[in-house]
């Protein structure tokens, strides 16, 4: 048995043995009544990717140990099923951070940059499986403006009034796929479109959720 495990073979039934792993994306920090929570894709050195979360007090001055592109190596973590209605990877372990776990910043452990490119034609067909997550590059085409709208009640917080933006992208073959982009990325978007006098922009979105309502569109986590 090796001195740390790769994420591909974690499991529920076996002792856990330390990760080391690069931290692809770092998500938004949910602030409840009793903990706040940071949501983290790790990749390692194979290629192999996994969902995680930090969660502290929500009164903690804990500073985020965990940077994007950063490598560490993670011990005393917990592991539990994957639950999410949309899954960040295919991983169908998710691993649990907290306060008395150690992370141990290390020399960089790949050169993957981790995307797993959809198909549009896939995408478009209903082909590829909404409960898990994409990543989508093209051309950006059909921006809308920087729109308002008020966030759902969650866990005790009201709603808030936040940004969203709609735009399409397509590929070689004309293929159009809507998309829509919410809060602080809505923002950063309108603001590196505005610009840009490009003729051509290219996109790359990574870990999206697909969404069927009124045809198919893709957004953020």
């Amino acid at each position: 048995m090796g001195s740390h495990s790769l994420l591909a073979e974690l499991s529920l039934f076996k002792p856990l043995l330390p990760i080391r792993v690069t931290v692809i994306c770092k998500g938004r920090t949910k602030i409840g009544l009793r903990f706040q929570e940071t949501q983290l894709i790790f990749g390692d050195e194979k290629g192999n990717t996994i969902h995680a979360t930090f969660s502290v007090d929500s009164n903690a001055s804990n500073i985020m140990p965990l940077e994007e592109g950063h490598s560490y190596e993670i011990t005393n973590f917990k592991l539990t099923r994957s639950l999410e209605l949309t899954m960040l990877t295919r991983n169908r372990c998710h691993i649990k951070l907290s306060k008395s776990t150690i992370i141990l910043k290390i020399e960089p452990i790949s050169n993957s940059n981790f995307y797993c490119f959809a198909n549009f034609i896939t995408i478009y067909h209903g082909l590829a499986h909404p409960k898990f997550a994409i990543d989508i590059y093209g051309a950006v085409v059909g921006v809308g403006f920087l729109e308002e709208y008020m966030t759902e009640d969650t866990e005790g917080n009201n709603g808030f009034i936040d940004h969203k933006i709609q735009f399409s992208l397509v590929n070689m073959d004309y293929i159009h796929i809507k998309c829509v982009a919410y809060g602080s990325i809505a923002q950063e978007f309108d603001d590196l479109w505005n610009s840009t006098d490009a003729n051509v922009v290219l996109c790359v979105l990574q870990f999206w959720k697909i969404k069927w309502g009124e045809g198919l569109q893709i957004s953020e986590l």
